[in-house]
């Protein structure tokens, strides 16, 4: 079996997390130096195959982890924040667009949500008053359609998260939700 660092990351996460999450954004480096400490080859495979191989290997990660951990926490927090800088490019870019489309595709998808869930309910209700034999199928086919209003109303309640995050941070306000300022003020107590 050919290793990614995505796979060897699922590895070392279980006995070191904060190694492991650090070896999903910042994969080279880190893989890097989980190669060293397990004396082995730069590469997925070998590190892969040298954590099965010792029994031992978790137990070194897990001393690395406590090592290197101010770095590690570093790493993450420098690739998340390149990560949501690009997010940002491209919604500055998607907000300035002179295409109306571009500029409101969030806003018509919540719309159409809205719309197409209004227009189910009222033909489930009809067709249960007119056909009420029916009934059983129908919900067996509603309930089959679970998995896609899931997916709707999942990518529905991102948009509007990240739409009145985006409102307070423009207003010069905390963009960070409430659970956000929580884990940051219990991390902090945590640590100081």
């Amino acid at each position: 079996m050919s290793w990614s660092w995505d796979g060897v990351k699922e590895v070392v996460a279980k006995a070191a997390p904060l190694l492991g999450s650090a070896l999903g954004p910042a994969g080279g480096a880190v893989g890097t130096l989980i190669a060293t400490a397990l004396g082995v080859e730069d590469n997925p495979d070998a590190v892969a195959e040298a954590i099965k191989a010792d029994p031992q290997a978790l137990v070194k990660l897990k001393e690395l982890e406590r090592e290197h951990q101010r770095e590690l926490k570093q790493m993450v927090l420098e690739a998340e924040t390149a990560r949501l800088a690009e997010i940002n490019k491209t919604m500055r870019a998607e907000a300035s667009a002179q295409d109306g489309f571009v500029r409101r595709w969030r806003p018509t998808f919540g719309y159409m949500v809205a719309i197409t869930w209004l227009l189910q309910s009222v033909a489930i209700a009809w067709a249960m008053v007119g056909a009420p034999e029916n009934a059983a199928d129908l919900i067996n086919a509603v309930t089959a359609l679970t998995p896609m209003w899931g997916i709707a109303l999942s990518i529905l309640g991102i948009n509007i998260t990240a739409r009145s995050r985006d409102k307070r941070a423009s207003a010069g306000q905390d963009g960070r939700s409430l659970l956000d300022r929580l884990a940051d003020t219990l991390e902090g107590k945590r640590h100081g």
